[in-house]
């Protein structure tokens, strides 16, 4: 009966410990681990157990709470440094990127521009080129057309001026003999006749390119010769020699007028043609570099496209990076956040019950 008393005793007082402590705990009753604290110190006075030894395990919990409190805020601290290093370097990165992509945006519009501009100047030293080629056979055809044309009235020159000598060798024959009147051998007669012919024929030819006052000359000269065809006058012979001497020297002068002129024009032609070479040398030399530099600016505006995609890739990755990042950290402090309350009240949880057991030793 006595033994019955005593376990009854200890019933009740158990009951009344849980009681009390679930009151102290009100406020953490939900709480789990608030729970196993009061079964923890339910249980050790259910079964007896000394106070004292359970005042040192609660302390002992409480202490190994605030060093797990401690380590979490030096590592909360280690991963904020570290986050924000991480960040700045996201940034650097961006920062970077974005001026990488800015100068080479910058230089794409610049090599754009210059590339314009050296296609209009390819295509105007092409076609000045041309013209240049144009001019060159233009200046060539006419300095061929100028020597063809020297050497036809030249030689016609020379042909006039040899017939005029012939004819004043055969009429100074007909002179030297003396006679006032020269009866005409047939062959004779036959030299006259085709004197006269020639004359006849060089006037025809030289009409084109001399001297009108030259050209006066040869009609009293073939009717001079006509006249003697058939009787010889002195007064005609000697008029016809003088007509034919000033004839002489004025196709002589009229083909070295011819020369001049020639030697004049072949001479403008010959500048106007190194004119022509220098222009076209330095155009092809003018040609040449630009295309060379429209190959360079081709090839780098190529490379620029390229290097410009992969710009853009790195600031948009790094910018979801920095995103993912910023959200990692605010996740991160929330749950550090959340750790370091729930921690504190662990630990209110655990003075609370120290408090309780003291309460306890002192009654």
């Amino acid at each position: 009966m006595k033994s019955t008393l005593v376990v009854l005793l200890i019933v009740v007082a158990s009951a009344s410990t849980v009681a009390d402590i679930t009151q102290r705990l009100s406020n953490y009753a939900d709480h789990p681990f608030g729970s196993s604290m009061i079964n923890l110190v339910s249980v050790n006075m259910k079964t007896g157990g000394s106070l004292n030894e359970l005042k040192q395990l609660l302390q002992q919990i409480k202490d190994e709470l605030i060093a797990l409190t401690q380590l979490q805020d030096q590592e909360n601290a280690t991963f904020t440094r570290r986050s924000q290093v991480d960040l700045a370097k996201l940034q650097a990165t961006l920062e970077q990127a974005q001026s990488d992509l800015d100068n080479q945006r910058q230089e794409q519009a610049s090599l754009s521009n210059e590339l314009t501009t050296l296609q209009t100047r390819v295509k105007e030293d092409q076609a000045a080129l041309d013209r240049n080629g144009r001019g060159s056979n233009d200046a060539q055809a006419r300095l061929d057309s100028e020597n063809a044309d020297f050497a036809t009235k030249f030689q016609d020159y020379s042909d006039a001026i040899l017939a005029c000598k012939e004819a004043q060798r055969l009429l100074l024959n007909l002179r030297g003999e003396g006679a006032s009147l020269i009866q005409l051998t047939q062959d004779t007669k036959s030299n006259l006749i085709q004197t006269k012919e020639n004359f006849q024929k060089i006037k025809e030819i030289l009409e084109a390119h001399t001297k009108k006052s030259s050209l006066t000359l040869f009609q009293p000269i073939i009717e001079g010769l006509a006249e003697m065809t058939t009787k010889v006058n002195p007064e005609t012979l000697n008029n016809v020699l003088s007509l034919v001497a000033r004839l002489i020297t004025a196709l002589q002068e009229g083909q070295d007028q011819l020369e001049s002129n020639h030697k004049t024009q072949v001479d403008n032609l010959s500048r106007l043609g190194d004119d022509l070479r220098n222009e076209k040398q330095t155009l092809q030399v003018s040609l040449a570099t630009a295309n060379n530099r429209l190959k360079e600016i081709q090839s780098r505006l190529n490379e620029l496209d390229g290097l410009i995609n992969i710009s853009n890739a790195i600031v948009e990755v790094t910018q979801l990076n920095i995103q993912d990042a910023t959200r990692i950290n605010e996740l991160e402090d929330q749950e550090y956040s959340n750790q370091k309350v729930s921690r504190q009240t662990e630990i209110d949880i655990v003075d609370r019950l120290i408090e309780y057991i003291n309460q306890k030793l002192q009654e």
